[in-house]
């Protein structure tokens, strides 16, 4: 009897280990988006006539709502860079077994996510933010370094578009956490870009193409600036198609260059006055030149003969 009673004690805590490992797992992801604790920054392309400019959102989900019998959480966006103005951004999200669905006043709800796919899958992706109704495969599943640790990253590939996208659990889309989908519509301009997503205000993940979680970038005319007012001069060569940039210092700063279309061609760090770029593989077209030196930027656009 003895033996039974060690063996039943035994049998009941590795059950008990295993029910903990069950619970453990269910509460980091049963709520893969949706959670009070979480905030997402997001640049935003805003498309002019001669290219983009560009702004950063924050994005959280907060304050429980009941809309058509569904429990969901209202949207809320600042546009600040300390992200303490809060409105409500007249839309909706919830969670419910690993899907994600959001909708817009007055509008249908649409499914964003899908945690549940494995390799081979397909969910069709109805973002109401996206230009339509989109079918995606989850064609591949790697790890992303994040502030601390890693994390599952997703590939999704669409049958009928070049471009994919990267779904990132706990923190969504690279093109933005209410915007999945968005990013599989190759050459289309407008879009987004995930730069930061922190969890009870501590960092989580930061997008290694970028070095801030706020960026605003707007072009200025080169005629409506002086010498005084801008970071940079440009020269350009137009037999070797080199341009070159003299800054008006030599401290660390960041170069970005974007086509018309924004995307990033270049993204480098120097720590010196003067740049030089080549555009000879690079076709015809308006690009658009940044520069940040600390808390100060400067954009030109240039045309590429």
């Amino acid at each position: 009897m003895i033996i039974f009673a060690e063996i039943y004690l035994i049998i009941m805590k590795r059950l008990f280990l295993v029910i903990v490992a069950i619970v453990f797992t269910l509460a980091i992801y049963s709520q893969e988006i949706v959670n009070s604790n979480k905030l997402w920054s997001i640049m935003e392309e805003h498309c002019q006539p001669w290219g983009s400019n560009y702004s950063t959102e924050f994005f959280r989900f907060d304050i429980d709502t009941i809309v058509e019998g569904k429990s969901y959480k209202k949207v809320w966006i600042a546009e600040d860079e300390n992200h303490e103005e809060w409105f409500f951004y007249g839309a909706f999200i919830r969670e419910e077994e690993g899907n994600v669905y959001y909708k817009e006043m007055f509008e249908e709800e649409g499914l964003i996510y899908d945690f549940n796919l494995e390799i081979g899958d397909s969910v069709v992706v109805n973002n109401p933010r996206a230009a339509g109704e989109l079918t995606l495969m989850l064609a591949e599943i790697d790890l992303v370094e994040l502030e601390v640790g890693t994390r599952e990253r997703w590939r999704l590939v669409s049958s009928i578009y070049t471009d994919y996208e990267y779904w990132i659990r706990g923190i969504g889309s690279q093109t933005g956490v209410i915007n999945s989908g968005t990013g599989v519509y190759g050459g289309l301009c407008g879009l987004f870009t995930l730069l930061c997503e922190k969890d009870n205000e501590e960092l989580v993940y930061q997008n290694p193409d970028f070095g801030s979680c706020y960026l605003f970038i707007t072009d200025t005319d080169e005629n409506d600036l002086n010498e005084n007012e801008s970071l940079f001069l440009i020269s350009y060569n137009d037999i070797n198609k080199t341009v070159r940039l003299k800054m008006d210092n030599s401290n660390t700063k960041t170069v970005i260059i974007l086509n018309i279309t924004g995307k990033i061609i270049v993204n480098e760090q120097i720590g010196n006055s003067i740049f030089t770029y080549s555009f000879f593989d690079y076709p015809t077209g308006i690009y658009v030149i940044t520069i940040i030196d600390g808390r100060n930027m400067s954009s030109k656009k240039i045309i590429i003969n």
